[in-house]
């Protein structure tokens, strides 16, 4: 990425916080070395997809892209328009789609996306309501093949997300001091039964 596209990922990213912190959760994109780590984490078969959540100004997808996922087998779910619209461009050969990630099932039968290994989150869960988040965790695994699970990264230094609720169990996969503010990598898997 040049000098003039991180600047440019910046100012809409810090616009888009401005306009909505809430949405956001951070004032700062997110480092290479979380994406990286991230991307460390997924489970990825050829033939298979990831879904991620919330995909802000690309920084965790070109992570995914550079750890060898191929563009064609990345669906970006972003519901915010002019981050959609960005994403759209950055993003070439990703399936980008605007929508509501506690719509996931229905959108991804609609461009019918085949077997998903993983999904990523970058919605920011912490301080959000109760349904929404179960809304999210419950379509993600909703949509995984079983055995799949889901991965969240968060800001905060608790979960962001109550697995003994949902019926799903939590484990810091990784922790990224080098990133602003530092963030963990959840991994969420189903209880079995």
């Amino acid at each position: 990425m040049q000098p003039t596209d991180l600047m440019k990922e910046g100012e809409l990213f810090f616009r888009q916080w401005l306009r909505s912190p809430k949405s956001m959760g951070s004032v700062l994109p997110s480092s290479r070395v979380l994406a990286k780590a991230i991307a460390a984490e997924i489970a990825w078969q050829p033939g298979q997809y990831v879904v991620e959540l919330g995909g802000g100004t690309g920084a965790i997808t070109q992570g995914l892209i550079d750890h060898g996922i191929p563009r064609d087998r990345i669906v970006v779910i972003e519901l915010d328009g002019s981050l959609y619209s960005y994403l759209k461009e950055r993003l070439t050969g990703c399936t980008v789609i605007q929508g509501d990630a506690t719509r996931l099932d229905e959108i991804l039968a609609r461009h019918k996306v085949g077997e998903i290994s993983t999904v990523l989150s970058g919605l920011p869960m912490v301080g959000m309501p109760e349904a929404f988040q179960r809304a999210i965790v419950e379509q993600s695994f909703k949509v995984m093949k079983p055995g799949s699970f889901m991965l969240q990264y968060s800001y905060s230094p608790i979960a962001p997300v109550p697995a003994a609720k949902f019926g799903i169990t939590a484990k810091i996969a990784r922790y990224v001091l080098w990133n602003f503010p530092p963030a963990a990598v959840w991994r969420y898997t189903k209880k079995p039964g």
